[in-house]
């Protein structure tokens, strides 16, 4: 199953802001030693960055620190992103780059640009579904997006709004004061939404950064180090209830054909749907931490179970018991 990972280098803009504010790490207790700069090229699991990120937030009890962070990071803990991004003349082409290529900072994740005449939505969520809370992660990934925008369109934010997918009394603080627009919680991604017409705000391009074709070239070795059932994984965990996931479908946005595709993983071991039953029954369980008003029916739903029993007996066998006794037994580990 895909390990969620991101690039060392993420922590930068971390210890940097928190160094020029003068909050020490030894202030955080629960934080892990964050990796030498001489490794920050290497990956990091996401849930270890995602960690650091609440504990900071939790233990200093201010809120807005992933927000500043992101507004201030600096392109150059991007990479090849970074450079990319410096190419651009335009809000818009930039936030482009940053959706299309942020495979290359953090895997396992859902980011999108969707956009229509009025409104344009940015959406970021992490798919891991073993990797919860991720409130403060959000804030800063949309801070980095945010400091895009601005370095087009100044501190004109009217017309911005946010939605995160965490509850409201699950934030600490006051979250609209913070990043200075409307908020609403309880999503289904941690979106920014703004006027399309910010798209058009022009940026001064760099002329000695990254090419396209070079950032291309680093993406497909990318993909290629990638094992199939981690790729196939991921689109399933970003489809999984939102759309119907279709083997054949699926089988056409890796890249291959449905024969290409079951022999390429049987290669590694494994079938379409070991894959798709482990990543239904893991996002199982989170819908059973973050949703707890949703009945077993309306998950097993939203899983693709055409019925309720048989989602029962998949989940059983999986656990070893019936998810109404692990239900329980969650709500009673969080209480």
């Amino acid at each position: 199953m895909l390990i969620a990972n991101v690039r060392s280098s993420a922590f930068d803009g971390w210890t940097k802001w928190l160094k020029a504010n003068s909050i020490s790490l030894e202030q955080v207790p629960t934080i892990r030693t964050i990796p030498p700069r001489s490794e920050r090229a290497r990956p990091t699991p996401l849930s270890e960055f995602v960690n650091f990120s609440e504990a900071i937030v939790r233990e200093t009890r201010n809120v807005a620190i992933p927000w500043l962070v992101g507004l201030n990071y600096s392109m150059s803990s991007m990479g090849e992103l970074g450079k990319l991004i410096q190419t651009s003349k335009s809000v818009g082409g930039a936030l482009r780059h940053f959706v299309n290529y942020f495979e290359l900072l953090q895997n396992f994740t859902d980011i999108s640009l969707e956009v229509d005449e009025q409104f344009t939505h940015l959406n970021y969520r992490i798919l891991d579904p073993n990797i919860w809370p991720r409130h403060h992660d959000a804030m800063f990934s949309l801070g980095l997006a945010a400091k895009i925008m601005r370095s087009g369109i100044g501190d004109d934010w009217e017309g911005i709004e946010f939605m995160f997918e965490t509850q409201q009394n699950e934030m600490i603080g006051n979250i609209n004061k913070v990043v200075n627009a409307p908020c609403s919680f309880g999503a289904e991604s941690n979106t920014l939404r703004f006027p399309t017409a910010f798209m058009d705000a022009k940026l001064i391009p760099r002329s000695d950064s990254l090419s396209r074709s070079e950032i291309n070239s680093s993406l497909a070795a990318h993909r290629r180090y990638q094992p199939l059932s981690e790729r196939i994984a991921t689109l399933v965990f970003r489809d999984l209830g939102r759309s119907a996931v279709q083997q054949d479908e699926v089988a056409r946005q890796v890249g291959l054909s449905g024969r290409s595709m079951r022999r390429k993983l049987s290669i590694e071991g494994a079938t379409y749907q070991q894959v798709l039953d482990e990543c239904r029954m893991r996002q199982a369980v989170f819908e059973f931490r973050t949703k707890p008003d949703l009945s077993l029916t309306e998950i097993a739903l939203r899983l693709g179970y055409s019925e309720h029993s048989t989602f029962s007996r998949a989940f059983a066998r999986w656990s070893g018991i019936s998810p109404d006794a692990f239900r329980r037994n969650l709500n009673k580990c969080i209480n």
